[in-house]
């Protein structure tokens, strides 16, 4: 079955690799002219692509870095920014306005990534409340662009802006961000990461 599906469309699954690891540093190369300190490249692991409706365990490595933010990657199901933030400083308000500017955004548990507070859609003080209620120290915030196979340099760019003003909404809201380069041990949703540097 493999043999021949690996025959026919060896190129196309080499260019995609290539395709995924080439847009993840074009997006790494734009942070950092914006004045951004970035970690490097690296292999991402234990990621989950989602599947027929549920997250599968991907025992490949995928692209991503981390900078003070986040950490951006790219999946099969498309280029991302995970964003982790202190449940301490969340409020309605600060909810609200980043569902308003972000409807596909996911939220999630810092903790149990399988812990989903939005979607489906709800009112903010009904999020708020699940989330306090949660016991996690930490909730994700993740944009994803899934349309990027035929125009990555065009869903760079749309993803840089996405990341551009989510942080500055959280900054407006005065969100405590988890800086992953500070907490090499920190788990996300799409992967665990075991070591970052810093580089600009």
């Amino acid at each position: 079955m493999f043999t021949k599906f690996v025959k026919e469309h060896k190129k196309s699954i080499h260019q995609l690799f290539n395709l995924m690891w080439e847009t993840t540093e074009y997006v790494r190369k734009q942070l950092a002219e914006q004045g951004y300190s970035v970690g490097p490249l690296v292999h991402g692991i234990e990621n989950y692509i989602l599947i027929d409706g549920k997250f599968e365990p991907a025992h490949y490595p995928t692209p991503e870095f981390g900078f003070p933010c986040g950490v951006v990657g790219c999946i099969l199901d498309g280029l991302y920014f995970v964003m982790a933030i202190e449940v301490s400083s969340i409020s309605a308000e600060f909810l609200k306005e980043i569902i308003k500017e972000f409807p596909q955004i996911q939220i999630y548990g810092g903790k149990d990534f399988t812990r989903n507070f939005y979607p489906p859609p709800s009112q903010e003080e009904v999020i708020l409340q699940d989330i306090k209620s949660s016991g996690e120290e930490t909730i994700q915030l993740e944009i994803i662009i899934s349309e990027l196979w035929d125009e990555s340099k065009k869903a760079s760019i749309q993803l840089i802006s996405g990341i551009e003003e989510l942080v500055r909404i959280a900054r407006s809201h005065k969100i405590k961000i988890v800086n992953p380069l500070q907490s090499p041990r920190y788990r996300v949703k799409r992967y665990c990461r075991d070591n970052w540097g810093t580089t600009s």
